[in-house]
């Protein structure tokens, strides 16, 4: 005797899908009207900000910071010559610090 036991389930589960499927289409039909009504109510040419005090300063700060040049040209040229001449000394215990920072 063989049992089907694929037949008895894919009756119940398309039973369950489509009660699932029907709510979640009414839920999307209630919803869609409010979402409407809101975009009605604030047309975009009335929308206004007005930006704190310190988003104002910090829009300033971000204005400064991206007219500076990422590399220190100057420093590098320094960097380089010194190499170059061989006195450029670096300071291990300058550089672990800096490391240990990062990681903190």
């Amino acid at each position: 005797m063989v049992i089907d036991f694929n037949a008895s389930n894919s009756a119940n589960r398309s039973a369950q899908t489509g009660a699932t499927t029907g709510k979640r289409d009414a839920a999307a039909e209630s919803t869609r009207p409010a979402e409407k009504s809101a975009t009605q109510e604030t047309p975009a040419a009335e929308a206004q900000v007005k930006l704190s005090p310190q988003a104002q300063q910090l829009q300033a700060v971000e204005e400064r910071l991206r007219d500076l040049p990422v590399v220190d040209s100057e420093r590098v040229a320094q960097i380089r010559q010194a190499i170059s001449e061989g006195n450029y000394q670096a300071d291990s215990g300058r550089i672990a610090d800096k490391l240990l920072a990062l990681e903190k």
